[in-house]
């Protein structure tokens, strides 16, 4: 979406804290090693010109597919073509998540099928992000790796991300001066506090139903688990989801 990006390019990703710098490099690995469509960016996206176009979309809504494509009248046939085309997009999103899940009965499983939607499907959304997020800290020697959903106001949120404390502290949902959040689905990673304040005053026009005055917290945490030798066959199938600085350890100042 052009407008995150603008967000993005608009915000400075440097830091002098290797923690930050390394999890921005999580974050941009899980956006660029395999490229994917959100289709909650979509629907963000679209939400706005549904607004503009609410009674249009509301005779739309429930119609079969070929109905919306045979449409003639050219005021409404680019609103209904966008239409359908995510509707589309979205089913094949749910069709993905139903095949790549067959199988994923642990944290090693959910990483290969995660992968496989990503490399195959080209589809994900946050959960996605945030479980590769994590894994990759995994495999890179980071046990803390959690995931996570938001809770806005003391109400379920429909956003994840990855956390975890750059000390090395197990993360118990509650946020604390070390605590780390990487978000590639708004292609940032930075402290929960600063973060907070992104969701509510950079990022508010896409995770909609945060505003300014939002409290923010976390639910659902989810630690990932996965074994030495897990972490090893991963690290050998996936070479480049290593890190590969040759100037200083993963997490580390030297």
């Amino acid at each position: 979406m052009n407008s995150i990006n603008s967000a993005q390019n608009n915000l400075s990703f440097t830091s002098r804290c290797p923690e930050i710098r390394d999890a921005q490099w999580v974050c941009q690995k899980v956006k660029n090693a395999f490229p994917h469509i959100s289709t909650t960016k979509i629907s963000a996206k679209m939400a706005n010109i549904e607004d503009a176009n609410w009674d249009l979309y509301r005779r739309f809504i429930d119609k079969p597919e070929h109905e919306l494509l045979y449409n003639k009248n050219p005021k409404e046939c680019n609103f209904i073509r966008l239409f359908a085309w995510r509707k589309r997009i979205v089913k094949r999103m749910n069709n993905a998540r139903a095949y790549w899940r067959v199988g994923g009965k642990d944290d090693y499983r959910r990483v290969n099928n995660v992968l496989g939607q990503f490399k195959h499907d080209k589809l994900g959304n946050c959960g996605e992000d945030a479980f590769m997020s994590a894994a990759i800290l995994r495999i890179n020697g980071l046990d803390n790796a959690c995931t996570a959903g938001l809770k806005v106001d003391g109400q379920y949120f429909d956003h994840f991300v990855c956390v975890f404390n750059k000390d090395g502290s197990t993360f118990n949902g509650k946020p604390n001066k070390n605590t780390i959040i990487i978000d590639p689905w708004v292609g940032m990673a930075d402290f929960a506090s600063n973060m907070f304040q992104k969701y509510k005053n950079v990022f508010n026009k896409f995770l909609i139903g945060i505003n300014p005055q939002s409290e923010i917290s976390f639910r659902d945490v989810d630690e990932i688990k996965i074994s030495g030798l897990e972490r090893f066959v991963l690290t050998m199938k996936h070479p480049e989801l290593r890190y590969s600085n040759s100037t200083r350890e993963f997490m580390q100042k030297k």
